[in-house]
């Protein structure tokens, strides 16, 4: 009889606390994904996102965040979580409870592989509509802006600079760090006609007609074919840092601030690389919850 309490100690109440384990567990994943959504506007936000989205799942745990970084600050969350479970047949031989835990750690990410070293001036633009969205020499400075990228041996987002690093971000075998809303970026002047070609045609080869990639309806409905096309780029929309102009600074190399993205469909590189041309799809959300035809500018994933 002893040995078959025993047995029913550990079947019945290790069934127990592994129901409590999944329900804790769920009830972290929901928060730690509700978390990182927010980690673009500001860690603070996303703290209270997941502790609140916590809250709908579950009550009377014990529950804590932390951030996690791991390739630009604020890019990940992760939330803990513990509750006393209750035994049964266990509480026959001294013990009462024991302590579940869970640990769920999401992280926010750019959509469509990240954004590409162009901004777009704030503004109002027709879906359907094709816009210059880089032009050479048309000053110094032509829709091109500096991306930081992940530095392995620095372990941290840099700014490298150089025509290499422009090339190789928009034909995407060197994706840029994660643009957050507000961060200030630096234009990058000068003249980029031959990294600019080449990036293209190393990204995308030969270009398909923006028919075959979207569709518009004529009441402004936009339809995605071709959701993974190299072509669908997403894009920061700027202004001038110190003065909120939607015009590009007339000197130098200035800061620019990020207060939105877009998605796009490159459709044309003009004059071997002096201008790109693209098609406007819309507006990229910047909350992955808002739903929508368009993908958000940012996802989020379970990594931990």
């Amino acid at each position: 009889m002893f040995a078959m309490l025993g047995m029913c100690a550990l079947v019945i109440d290790a069934g127990s606390w592994y129901q409590q384990k999944r329900s804790l567990q769920s009830a972290a994943d929901a928060g730690a994904l509700a978390g990182a959504a927010y980690l673009p506007v500001s860690y603070a936000a996303a703290g209270t996102a997941a502790t609140d989205e916590y809250a709908k799942n579950a009550s009377g745990d014990t529950v804590t965040y932390r951030q996690a970084t791991t390739f630009v600050a604020n890019d990940s969350i992760v939330v803990a979580a513990s509750r006393p479970a209750s035994s049964f047949f266990a509480n026959m031989f001294g013990h009462g409870s024991i302590t579940v835990k869970a640990t769920a750690e999401a992280t926010v990410i750019q959509s469509g592989g990240g954004a590409l070293p162009w901004g777009i001036m704030k503004g109002t633009y027709t879906p359907g509509t094709t816009y210059p969205i880089y032009t050479d020499n048309s000053g110094p400075n032509n829709g091109a802006i500096r991306l930081p990228a992940w530095d392995s041996n620095s372990g941290s987002c840099v700014d490298h600079g150089g025509t290499s690093l422009y090339s190789d971000e928009i034909n995407g075998s060197e994706a840029a760090c994660m643009l957050a809303l507000q961060q200030v970026v630096r234009t990058d002047t000068g003249t980029n006609t031959g990294p600019t070609r080449q990036g293209v045609s190393d990204r995308c080869g030969t270009l398909q007609a923006t028919s075959s990639i979207v569709t518009f309806t004529s009441l402004g409905g936009v339809t995605i074919l071709q959701p993974s096309s190299c072509q669908l780029v997403l894009l920061p929309l700027v202004e001038g840092a110190d003065t909120g102009a939607a015009t590009w600074p007339k000197s130098g190399s200035e800061d620019v601030r990020v207060v939105g993205f877009s998605w796009w469909v490159i459709s044309k590189v003009v004059s071997g690389g002096k201008q790109v041309d693209a098609v406007y799809i819309g507006p990229a959300s910047t909350d992955p919850t808002s739903g929508g035809s368009l993908p958000p500018a940012y996802a989020t994933q379970l990594t931990g």
